[in-house]
C-alpha cells in the first residue's frame, strides 16, 4: 500500500491493525497471537502493543502475558452512535421486533467486508441466539451483510461483493455459497442464511437506509429450534414490517 500511496502511513495502519484483531478476537491476546493474526512481525507487534499501552488503548495482563481493549477505545466509537439518527428510531423497534418474536434482534452496519452490530436486544426464548453490542461477523456468513449488500448500489455492492470473494478465496473457501446467498437477497429483498457461521445458527436480515448508509435489521436463530419455513414465512414478515416503518430498503430511494 504504501508504494502505492505515498500519503499512506504504515505505522498508523499497524496500529489499527492490533487494534481490529483484539475486537474481533473478543479476549486477550499474546504478542504471538497478534502477529499471527495480522502478519506482522513479532518484533513490530511487540513496538505497537508496548505503544498502545502507554497511550492507554490496550493493558497487559501480568499473569497471563496478553492484552486486551481498554474503556478508552469507546471514546472513539460513542461518537459515531450518536450521530446515528436510525440507531434512535430503530431502538423501540428492535425491542418490539425481539417481544413479538422472543428471538434476539439487532441493528448492524456494514465495517469494511465485517458488519458489526451496534444495537442488540437479547430474545426471551430458551434458544434464542445471544449477540453482543459491539460484535462482528464477517459479510459473507452473516445475513445482515448479505442483506445490507443487496440495497448498495450497484457499482458499490460489485466492488464489496468482490472484496468479500477475494477474502473468501484466500482463507481457502468457496465463494458460491456467497453469491448464491447475495443474488437471492437482491431478488427477494430479504437475506436468509442457514448454518454458516457455525453450525447451529442462522440468520434472517432486512435492509434498511439512514442517515444516507445501509444498515440491516436482523435475527439470529437456532436452526435446531427454528425451520426455514418460519424463517421464510412469520419472521420475515415481521421483519420486514419493521423495516417498513423505518425506512427505504435501498439507497438512494426517497
Amino acid at each position: 500500500m504504501a508504494q502505492e500511496d505515498r500519503q499512506f502511513v504504515d505505522a498508523l495502519a499497524r496500529g489499527l491493525a492490533i487494534l481490529e484483531a483484539l475486537s474481533r478476537a473478543q479476549k486477550p491476546l499474546s504478542n504471538g497471537e497478534l502477529a499471527r493474526a495480522t502478519s506482522l512481525a513479532p518484533s513490530t507487534v511487540s513496538r505497537l502493543t508496548h505503544t498502545l499501552s502507554i497511550l492507554g488503548y490496550v493493558r497487559l495482563s501480568q499473569t497471563s502475558r496478553t492484552y486486551e481493549l481498554t474503556p478508552k477505545n469507546l471514546t472513539l466509537g460513542y461518537p459515531v452512535l450518536a450521530g446515528m439518527s436510525l440507531l434512535e428510531r430503530a431502538r423501540p423497534r428492535l425491542k418490539q421486533l425481539s417481544e413479538k418474536t422472543g428471538e434476539t434482534a439487532a441493528l448492524a452496519i456494514r465495517d469494511g467486508i465485517h458488519v458489526t452490530f451496534v444495537e442488540v436486544i437479547q430474545g426471551s426464548n430458551m434458544v434464542a441466539v445471544r449477540l453482543a453490542t459491539g460484535g462482528r461477523l464477517p459479510i459473507a456468513v452473516s445475513a445482515a451483510g448479505i442483506a445490507i449488500l443487496s440495497a448498495l448500489p450497484d457499482r458499490e455492492r460489485r466492488t464489496v461483493a468482490a472484496r468479500v470473494r477475494a477474502d473468501i478465496t484466500r482463507r481457502g473457501g468457496n465463494p458460491d455459497i456467497f453469491n448464491r446467498h447475495l443474488a437471492s437477497a437482491c431478488q427477494q429483498g430479504i437475506a436468509i442464511i442457514r448454518d454458516a457461521w457455525r453450525p447451529g445458527i442462522g440468520g434472517i436480515a432486512v435492509p434498511v437506509v439512514g442517515d444516507g448508509d445501509v444498515a440491516a435489521l436482523t435475527v439470529p436463530v437456532a436452526t435446531g429450534s427454528i425451520t426455514e419455513a418460519a424463517m421464510r414465512g412469520s419472521l420475515a414478515a415481521v421483519l420486514r414490517e419493521t423495516a417498513e416503518v423505518l425506512g427505504p430498503a435501498r439507497a438512494g430511494e426517497a
